[in-house]
């Protein structure tokens, strides 16, 4: 506990020093000897046993409590940090950083999270994959992501960002994929979903129930007006952790655009945290408008910020977009028609396609938005296009969603909407004798700039 506390201490030299003599004292003392791990299991195996509880209590106890210190430094919980945010982020509303911009922080090179972080975490996941071997259990792993999950639950954003990268790095490098099972996929899954959620969102109207009286009214209408002010009042003392979900984007791009992942994590997992990346977007939406009902972007403004929420939107929905393309691309027409991958595809495709239109209707959209939502859109429709009947027939609410887009003025659109309705009324007809597959341009391939995100 003494050496705990040195990792909090102001001096760089000092935190290195007490937390690699506290790395040092666990792996030699917490660990079975050499010669005992060669021993049979029976009387030593209590012994381990307790060995493995007394490296659960050590992480809970001292190196969990030791990520306090980041908070502590006070240098994290807002403010301009260039190097949180993901490569290909688009910004149309904030300022983009200057080529090789460094944070506002003059102090990065001595604060915590730049010095001790990275140290703290390699040490714990260290000893949580020596005892993998040693113990032959993945009780650490557990310890691990709860640790990593303290990051992503933090007020800092630097140390939400830090955590989301590393846990990317822990099942996707440090630990073999044969030992990673399908309980820490779901800790992972559950905590990527999470952190995609607006904290302390509150409702865009007044939650008013019937036959409430006007007192009752107006009581509700002051809550929800002071429940709105606080959520503001948090955003701008927190205003890095606007980086958290561009980050936790990219993180499950990484995830679900390796097919080996994929394959180790399972189908329920893969539309698990697509459909949670529709309700982030979704809850981004509703954040950037109560944000922007009290103060309006301006777009001559020159003093960097953290991404505007409508920002990771646009981020999230080129990610939305590949992972639905490559839904539909490698499942066969099984794999679609179960009731998860319906709903999914279904919700998502109608989400795109209503925020499509309503920005075609808008004249002040922005033109960087339009553009890359008219792209997403015609991928979109250009990869149902090269579907098998057998897989769009399969899709009954697809005929609903494309008349809503008959009348863009999107030319391109428009034609790949002709193009695949004509599809859909030969596959229906009683006398259809072909397709018009030679008339589909160009299939969407996994080369497509939506894919290439990382």
């Amino acid at each position: 506990l003494g050496l705990s506390k040195t990792m909090g201490d102001p001096r760089h030299d000092v935190r290195v020093k007490g937390l690699t003599t506290l790395l040092a004292i666990i792996n030699k003392h917490f660990f079975p000897s050499p010669d005992n791990k060669k021993q049979d299991h029976g009387e030593d195996s209590l012994p381990q046993q307790g060995d493995l509880q007394t490296l659960q209590l050590i992480f809970r106890g001292i190196l969990v409590p030791a990520l306090e210190f980041e908070e502590m430094d006070g240098n994290s919980t807002s403010g301009y940090a260039p190097e949180l945010l993901p490569t290909k982020f688009v910004h149309f509303i904030t300022v983009p950083p200057e080529p090789n911009a460094v944070s506002a922080s003059g102090r990065e090179k001595l604060e915590w999270i730049s010095t001790t972080f990275e140290h703290l975490i390699d040490g714990c996941v260290s000893i949580c994959l020596r005892s993998l071997e040693a113990f032959g259990s993945d009780a650490l792993v557990e310890e691990v992501l709860a640790m990593l999950n303290s990051c992503l639950l933090s007020d800092s954003g630097h140390l939400a960002v830090k955590g989301l990268r590393r846990l990317q790095q822990f099942v996707t490098k440090d630990m073999n994929l044969k030992d990673v099972t399908d309980d820490t996929w779901a800790t992972v899954s559950h905590m990527l979903f999470r952190v995609l959620s607006v904290r302390g969102l509150p409702p865009l109207i007044v939650p008013i129930t019937d036959g409430a009286s006007d007192e009752e009214k107006e009581r509700l209408k002051e809550e929800h007006m002071e429940t709105m002010n606080e959520f503001i009042r948090e955003q701008q003392f927190f205003s890095n952790r606007r980086y958290i979900g561009c980050n936790a984007t990219m993180v499950i791009g990484s995830l679900l655009t390796d097919d080996k992942i994929v394959e180790s994590m399972g189908m329920e997992w893969y539309i698990f945290l697509t459909s949670g990346l529709g309700k982030g977007i979704r809850d981004w939406e509703k954040a950037a408008k109560i944000m922007d009902s009290t103060t309006t972007p301006n777009p001559t403004s020159t003093t960097p910020v953290p991404p505007h929420y409508l920002e990771n939107v646009l981020y999230g929905r080129r990610w939305m977009t590949t992972f639905l393309l490559r839904l539909m691309m490698k499942m066969d027409a099984d794999g679609v028609e179960a009731p998860p991958c319906q709903a999914v595809l279904k919700e998502e495709t109608e989400c795109l396609l209503q925020a499509f239109l309503a920005k075609e209707a808008n004249p002040s959209c922005s033109v960087i938005d339009m553009k890359n939502i008219s792209k997403m859109v015609s991928d979109l429709f250009d990869c149902f296009n090269t579907l098998g009947n057998d897989k769009i027939r399969k899709m009954k609410w697809l005929s609903p969603v494309l008349s809503s887009c008959i009348q863009t003025n999107n030319v391109t659109i428009r034609t790949s909407v002709q193009i695949l309705l004509t599809k859909m009324l030969q596959e229906s007809s009683p006398n259809n004798g072909g397709t018009v597959e030679n008339a589909v341009k160009q299939p969407i391939t996994e080369t497509s700039e939506y894919v290439d995100l990382r």
